[in-house]
């Protein structure tokens, strides 16, 4: 009951914290923005990136993009995204993983990436590359399919062969051109730096040279890139692209550009470098003060794409942490089984290695390298492709789970007195009966707690399932936290998602004791009440 009590508690301090965060007479520091330095640092060109030797694809690509620029098709996109000359055409996002066939065409992209790809108010996802992509689709008959995923995810997606081309303002680099093949590049960009608005010290800078003498004379500064982009190798140097880096600086890499610059306005980095077209739109993003933020994440949940989104991926959390744990308490099982079983035998012996090896490798490598072996290098190694990354998810976290289980599940069949055993096998009952009717349900009931406790870890690391492009609460939270380049509130929200599912656990585990509680209690006043019967028996034929 105080575990309960303090989690409520917890609960409330951060639902408390989100409303003080949101008022308007909030401290000045929250309501602090940022501006862009109108100075391009690089020069660099986008493309599309497809997988190592799909020529086929690039080839027919690139001449339905020389086409739609000789037809003047493609001014009048950047037109419409860059100048906001006609109707703009949004286009559905997938949560599923689609089996990639020749009738369909999987486009990967990563939002927020204004005006390249982002997503609207009802939930479409709109943007130059999106058009650019859908367009394709059509004039090829091919079923457009839109996956909305990390940025470095993209390029092992395309290479494992899960999506046919990635789009998200891709630089092209002779390097990654010796991985993935590119299309013809189609719009050049450049980095920009981003500070606070407060920032003085590249007042007056005109050039790429003088922002970078600015640079050099900080000592220890701390900067921010998403991370896989061209702003973490300008900041970090790389010979093969041509940048000398900063050694004075610390780079400091993030999933999203957003998250960087929400770590710049809370004072932990000195300034963000950022693609130039999306930086705008964080910059002016970042300018809405805290008292308009719950605001604009109740308007956009009011979206049915959102509230769906939010929903989908509470599910697929639930789905993976209770199958996950059911598989695992299988595994678990019958590892814990052949741990305690006499070795007398060969087959046990052997038996004991393997569950040993199985062991060790699940609880010496983190689940996230899991998930990404698992997903990206053993199942497209041995040929298969279109799995559905959900079922790799619950697979990969119910073997994980097993390994952790199986120590615990042996750690409850030790705590079962022997003579539960021995008892068993003088009835006449073989080792496996014995132990799958008599001793085992007595295991579960000590081990109880615990396996309260993996339900909830298991619960908590489903976060990790976006690294196989999984729409679990957290991508479902961070893609609603996207629409508005704002994910305070939106992280809130998942902290107190998470407490509560944890809270749902505590109680169900509790109530499980308790029946397993009474239940005892229900068997040893029986036991008595026969023992007290067999005497009073005996005491009258007497």
């Amino acid at each position: 009951m105080k575990r309960f009590a303090a989690m409520v508690f917890i609960l409330l301090v951060i639902c408390a914290t989100a409303l003080t965060s949101c008022h308007p007479n909030s401290s000045k520091k929250q309501e602090s923005s940022a501006k862009m330095i109108d100075v391009k640092l690089t020069d660099e060109e986008y493309a599309f990136v497809c997988k190592k030797g799909n020529n086929q694809l690039v080839g027919s690509f690139n001449k339905f993009l020389s086409d739609i620029k000789a037809d003047g098709t493609f001014d009048l996109y950047v037109d419409k995204y860059f100048k906001g000359e006609g109707k703009k055409q949004g286009y559905d996002v997938t949560t599923e993983n689609v089996q990639n066939t020749p009738e369909n065409f999987i486009v990967v992209t990563n939002c927020p990436f204004e005006p390249f790809e982002y997503i609207g108010n009802d939930g479409k996802i709109y943007g130059l590359d999106i058009e650019i992509a859908a367009l394709y689709a059509e004039m090829n008959d091919l079923q457009l399919v839109i996956r909305n995923i990390d940025f470095d995810a993209i390029f092992t997606q395309v290479e494992a062969g899960y999506a046919d081309i990635g789009m998200a303002g891709i630089t092209v680099s002779e390097d990654r051109a010796k991985i993935y093949d590119f299309t013809h590049t189609y719009y050049a960009a450049s980095q920009k730096i981003i500070v606070s608005k407060d920032n003085s010290d590249f007042d007056g800078c005109s050039t790429a040279t003088e922002v970078e003498d600015v640079l050099k004379s900080l000592n220890g500064k701390k900067i921010g890139y998403q991370t896989g982009t061209t702003g973490g190798l300008y900041i970090n140097g790389d010979a093969d692209w041509g940048y000398d880096g900063f050694a004075n600086i610390e780079g400091k890499g993030y999933a999203t550009a957003q998250d960087a610059l929400q770590d710049l306005i809370n004072g932990n980095i000195y300034a963000v470098v950022v693609d130039e077209a999306p930086g705008s739109a964080l910059v002016n993003a970042s300018n809405v003060k805290w008292s308009v933020k719950l605001e604009l994440f109740a308007s956009t949940m009011k979206s049915q794409y959102f509230r769906k989104l939010l929903v989908d991926g509470l599910l697929n959390t639930v789905k993976v942490a209770v199958i996950g744990l059911f598989i695992g308490i299988f595994i678990g099982t019958v590892i814990a089984i052949v741990k305690v079983a006499p070795k007398y035998k060969l087959i046990t012996r052997i038996l004991d290695r393997i569950c040993s090896v199985y062991v060790a490798i699940f609880r010496g490598t983190p689940i996230v390298v899991q998930l990404l072996l698992a997903y990206y290098v053993i199942l497209p190694s041995i040929g298969i492709k279109g799995v559905n990354a959900l079922s790799v998810g619950m697979i990969v976290f119910g073997m994980n789970s097993g390994a952790y289980v199986s120590e615990i599940m042996r750690g409850g069949l030790n705590s079962v007195d022997k003579g539960q055993m021995e008892a068993g096998r003088a009835l006449g009952l073989s080792y496996s009966t014995t132990m799958l009717k008599v001793v085992i349900p007595q295991a579960i009931k000590n081990i109880l707690p615990t396996l309260g406790n993996e339900f909830i870890t298991l619960i908590k690391e489903t976060s990790v399932l976006s690294f196989i492009t999984v729409y679990d609460l957290y991508t479902a939270l961070s893609t609603i936290g996207s629409k508005n380049y704002e994910k305070m509130v939106p992280y809130l929200v998942m902290a107190a998602i998470y407490i509560i599912l944890v809270l749902m656990i505590t109680i169900l585990v509790k109530i499980l004791e308790n029946i397993f509680t009474k239940s005892d209690k229900k068997k040893t006043t029986n036991t008595a009440k026969v023992k007290k019967n067999v005497k009073e028996a005996a005491c009258e034929q007497q």
